[in-house]
């Protein structure tokens, strides 16, 4: 491009600016100053929860965006995906430039790890679907505007075409994606044949093809992914319309209720649309908004705090923004990244991952692996189960009949890993001499022998993984009696091959011969633990079993109690494609719409939403339930849960003090408010770092690690208080003191006495952690059994059965 074309651009740009920032002084001099600083001093608290609120669109944008990656060879951390989303959205505040700029960067901060086709698809597919979803909720909003609007005829007629357009242009790119029409290769094609363009296009032409492959054959390769991720993408946009109803109702504008927030947000696209020219889209994006609020019967100073409320909420995440593109041009200088996980071995944990440890699983004629316990296969708990215990190789025995059954059917459910290895037992081959060929041509130290005709706790898995025996072997066993997990270390497989007997053929007779054996150490566990699912009615005595480990041994009497309705509800949730994120999401909702009642004042509002917060407290319990019932827990999930907590707090006591402010004095309210904000902030900080420090490799048994280690010091008298008092501040509990005040109508002292607790929660969590880390890990070996989930009882014993 010359520079005269370039300088010419510029000048267009500064133009376009400096008319738009001229609008804006006109907009704000017509409606008044004093007015407009008057309207915003009205939302008060409100405020927090708007820029709350787009710190939640922002997550779920980033989660959509990174289930593009769905089967692709490498893995993003979602913080690092978080980053460039947020820079990305920063760059993008200057216009459609900006937004080439913004996508730009995220495919070159990617491409350093992942093959750049995959990059530029799924940024082109995050945007699209974006895109898709919100043309959606602009024709919603206009056929909407024709039922509730008072437009005029000739409005209408526009408004009528314009959503037919929209959704034929919607149906016609679902009918190009079904079809596989090849717009993007085809018009590279054309644009070829011009002479200044044949060369570029043909270099990038295999670029082009290949990612259009990727659009077509993703919704197709992985369905889930890509209905998961339409939905986030319409889930904020859906957001976007509470955002705009809930500024309303704080400004006292009742009226419009939801259908004109709808309205409103619609439209709003369609200016951002026209802004897209003018950079930033100052001046228009403040007198559209003041153009809708008119078409709304609403006075012009509602669309104008509207649009600069708006605006303050994009500055501050594009603040955050710009320092992650900061952080992310550093790491691109320097040539690293930051928090990547990169597969570079296809053949997973079959080559040398780090792995010692091989699974032996077997099945017999009688088994029934394929009954289901948690709406799992029992065979596929133990294979998922074993994987997150620390295994390597998986193999599985099964004569050939039950082999084939049993692959095909865990492959059509989706979740069967790719690194299981499907074997039948050579013929005339004893048992034990089949595992001395294992461990001979394993490159890890130790075999786990399994039997597969039993569910398990994933506890007694991780206690095996963690056994240390160089020499011996372990078996679990009930009673005496072996439960059918066995920790051999391959030096003693090979020493003993010649010791068993020669009648040694199954695997209760390999395991009858191991506890008889003075080498071999047994662990007893409890009953409770472990279930052998033979028949149906053995699947539902495991069904119960299995609702009996969902309770956690931090569980109070107030968790104990809204047990008894999360998990009947979490049975009903796995029966449908429901991930535990989403359910953590829509219980964060839930909260939303209780902070909402909250702020509307009145007796009967903060009844409602003292009300909704226990539902909330409730459905909390959901999302770990379905986690564990279809061994689906991850890091990722326990930090989101931690941080949908926290918003949780926020948008209850984030509307408390907009509540209040109805019925107490303003100052009183920022006074206590801010010590709430801080104690809360604080404790989110505080408590991060501490699970972060003690329990990072599980941190979802941070409180019992924590409970273990301050039990540890009952003479201490700060731990001492915190341990008998810790129950006060979480969601089991609190909802419940708040729905107390609350039929009192004593919610102000509530909100004082939370101001005072969130303040003792960090200055108690800081003086513990910096206590624990002062004394290192010379509890770490009494905690090692204390703090896991699981109802075992061990006890290593030297057994030998006459």
């Amino acid at each position: 491009m010359s520079k005269p074309k370039v300088r010419g651009g510029l000048a267009l740009r500064t133009v376009a600016t400096l008319l738009g920032l001229a609008l804006l002084i006109y907009l704000i001099r017509r409606v008044g100053s004093e007015t407009l600083i008057q309207s915003i001093s009205a939302l008060g608290w409100g405020l927090l929860l708007i820029v709350a609120l787009g710190g939640v669109s922002q997550l779920l944008k980033t989660w959509a965006w990174k289930l593009t990656l769905a089967g692709r060879n490498a893995r993003v951390s979602f913080a690092r995906m978080f980053q460039l989303r947020l820079a990305c959205e920063a760059v993008g505040q200057v216009g459609a430039f900006g937004q080439l700029l913004g996508e730009g960067l995220r495919v070159s901060a990617l491409s350093r790890e992942m093959p750049i086709d995959s990059c530029v698809s799924s940024v082109t597919l995050d945007r699209a679907l974006f895109m898709v979803t919100g043309a959606v909720v602009i024709i919603a909003g206009i056929t909407t505007a024709l039922l509730v609007a008072p437009l005029t005829h000739a409005l209408r007629l526009c408004a009528v075409l314009f959503a037919i357009a929209l959704a034929g242009l919607l149906c016609m790119a679902a009918l190009a994606a079904v079809r596989r029409w090849r717009f993007l290769s085809a018009s590279a094609s054309a644009f070829s044949r011009v002479r200044y363009f044949g060369r570029l296009i043909e270099r990038v032409l295999p670029l082009i093809q290949s990612v259009e492959n990727s659009l077509f054959d993703f919704h197709r390769r992985t369905p889930f992914a890509f209905w998961a991720s339409l939905l986030l993408n319409l889930v904020c946009h859906g957001l976007a319309v509470i955002e705009v109803y809930f500024i309303l109702l704080l400004l006292g504008v009742t009226k419009v209720g939801l259908s004109g927030a709808l309205v409103c947000e619609a439209l709003t696209k369609l200016v951002n649309i026209v802004g897209l020219f003018n950079p930033g889209n100052i001046g228009t994006y403040e007198g559209g908004n003041i153009s809708i609020a008119k078409m709304l019967a609403l006075p012009a100073s509602i669309g104008l705090v509207v649009a600069v409320v708006r605006r303050a909420r994009g500055i501050f995440w594009s603040a955050a923004g710009i320092v992650c593109f900061i952080f992310v041009s550093r790491q691109k200088a320097w040539g690293r990244s930051a928090d990547i996980v990169v597969s570079t071995d296809p053949k997973g944990p079959h080559g040398d991952m780090g792995q010692s440890i091989t699974a032996c699983i077997f099945l017999d004629k009688k088994s029934s692996p394929l009954l289901q316990v948690g709406t799992l296969p029992i065979l596929l708990r133990t294979i998922i189960a074993i994987r997150r215990a620390g295994g390597g190789r998986i193999i599985v025995y099964a004569e050939r009949a039950i082999r084939r059954k049993v692959e095909r059917e865990l492959l059509d459910t989706g979740r069967l890993p790719h690194y299981v290895d499907w074997c039948e037992p050579p013929s005339g081959v004893l048992l034990h001499q089949l595992l001395g060929r294992i461990a001979s041509e394993s490159k890890g130290n130790c075999l786990l022998v399994v039997d597969g005709n039993s569910t398990y706790h994933p506890a007694l898995f991780r206690q095996a993984c963690a056994w240390t025996g160089q020499n011996g072997a372990m078996s679990l066993t009930e009673a005496g009696t072996p439960i059918g997990i066995h920790m051999l270390s391959t030096n003693f497989v090979r020493e003993v091959t010649d010791l068993c007997p020669s009648d040694t053929r199954t695997l209760d007779k390999l395991e009858t011969w191991l506890v008889s054996s003075s080498q071999v150490q047994c662990q007893e566990v409890e009953p409770e633990s472990w279930h052998r699912v033979i028949t149906a009615e053995d699947r539902i005595s495991a069904e119960r079993k299995l609702d009996r480990w969902l309770v956690k041994p931090t569980d109070g009497i107030f968790a104990r109690m809204n047990r008894k309705i999360s998990i009947p509800i979490s049975r009903q949730i796995i029966k449908l494609p429901i991930t535990p994120n989403l359910v953590s999401l829509f219980t964060l909702g839930v909260g939303l719409v209780a902070g909402i009642f909250f702020a509307r004042g009145g007796y009967w509002s903060m009844l409602t939403g003292a009300v909704l917060s226990v539902w909330a407290s409730i459905l909390d319990g959901c999302d770990g339930e379905v986690a564990r019932l279809r061994l689906m827990e991850t890091d990722f999930g326990c930090w989101l849960e931690t941080v949908c907590d926290w918003l949780y707090y926020l948008f209850i006591f984030g509307g408390m003090a907009v509540g209040l402010t109805k019925t107490l004095e303003p100052l009183t309210v920022a006074f206590w408010g801010s010590w709430l904000l801080l104690g809360a902030v604080m404790s989110f900080l505080v408590t991060g770092f501490g699970r972060q420090r003690f329990a990072k490799r599980r941190p979802e048994q941070y409180l019992a690690i924590w409970q273990a280690k301050a039990e540890s010091r009952p003479s201490n008298p700060i731990l001492y208080i915190g341990r008998n008092t810790e129950f006060i501040v979480r969601r089991c509990f609190l909802p419940y003191a708040l729905l107390f005040f609350a039929l009192l109508n004593m919610i102000k002292i509530a909100f004082f006495l939370s101001a005072i607790g969130a303040n003792l929660v960090w200055l108690i969590a800081l003086y513990s952690y910096s206590s624990f880390a002062a004394t290192g890990s010379k509890l770490k070996g009494k905690l090692q059994i204390k703090h896991c989930d699981s109802p075992l009882k061990l006890r290593q014993t030297k057994c030998r059965l006459e």
